[in-house]
């Protein structure tokens, strides 16, 4: 029996399948899932609240070498809260020794990537919608190499 690191069988799956390049998003409640079979869809929530947002980014960069991440202006003014968990969970790794780079983009563009582009060729690969009920809750991992 597994007893460390993502313990939900469609996230571990989705997370082992991942390469260079590709994006995972963890979003709040909120968010609506894409309508195209280019993202996994994957919802973790069981209640109000849990997990949060910032718990299963936790579990999620156990096992995921990220080198980017992209986090929607509006989580800085909106929810500064979460944005500060955000930015102290991403502070505390690195990719091959570097920081990891940080995209902020206007929210209306940050929707569109997720929900429309594994349609246009991007690698929106795994979409993770978790309990949180904190708006602008979001951020995309883009998966890094440790070679």
């Amino acid at each position: 029996m597994k007893t460390k690191g993502i313990l939900h069988n469609e996230l571990a799956g989705a997370i082992a399948r991942v390469g260079h390049g590709d994006m995972i998003v963890i979003t709040d409640r909120g968010f609506p899932f894409p309508r195209h079979d280019y993202t996994e869809c994957i919802d973790v929530s069981v209640g109000r609240g849990i997990p949060g947002v910032v718990d299963v980014l936790k579990t999620v960069l156990e096992e995921l070498e990220i080198e980017k991440v992209i986090i929607a202006d509006e989580t800085k003014t909106v929810s500064p809260e979460i944005y500060k968990e955000f930015k102290d969970v991403i502070g505390k790794i690195k990719n091959k020794g570097n920081e990891i780079v940080e995209e902020n983009i206007p929210h209306p563009e940050f929707k569109d990537l997720v929900l429309n582009g594994g349609l246009e060729g991007k690698e929106m690969k795994v979409f993770v919608k978790t309990g949180e009920f904190t708006s602008f809750a979001n951020i995309i991992l883009v998966s890094g190499v440790d070679f």
